[in-house]
């Protein structure tokens, strides 16, 4: 096995996954150990629409930080709201999303001072 080998069949098992999942739960596989013989993927299936580590670390931080997460920021002629918080990072730890446009990657991460001026309760 090797690196370019994990990643095809990891791509085949979310395909897989994707048509034939199990009912009412969202299958998700990830990152991968292998040798020479095997690989072995993570797994995670969690209920159907339950909310992500980081959507639920964000309700609790946001707490600490007094940081509104109902609230749509201004920057640069864009709009932006919280949605996460990685609590692993160590200084972008906020996840800030793009409102109003269709791509997949329109989140980006700042630091907790950018997050308090945007977002902060009195702000």
């Amino acid at each position: 096995m090797d690196r370019t080998t994990a990643k095809i069949l990891r791509e085949k098992l979310n395909n897989l996954f994707a048509e034939h999942g199990i009912e009412g739960f969202e299958i998700d596989v990830g990152n991968a150990s292998y040798d020479t013989t095997q690989v072995t993927f993570k797994v995670v299936i969690k209920d159907a629409g339950a909310p992500s580590v980081e959507e639920k670390d964000l309700e609790k931080y946001a707490g600490l930080y007094e940081l509104d997460t109902t609230k749509v920021a201004d920057l640069r002629g864009n709009k932006y709201s919280l949605v996460g918080y990685k609590r692993s990072a160590r200084t972008k730890c906020w996840v800030m999303q793009k409102l109003g446009v269709s791509e997949s990657n329109n989140r980006y991460v700042t630091d907790t001072d950018t997050a308090k001026r945007l977002f902060g309760k009195d702000a």
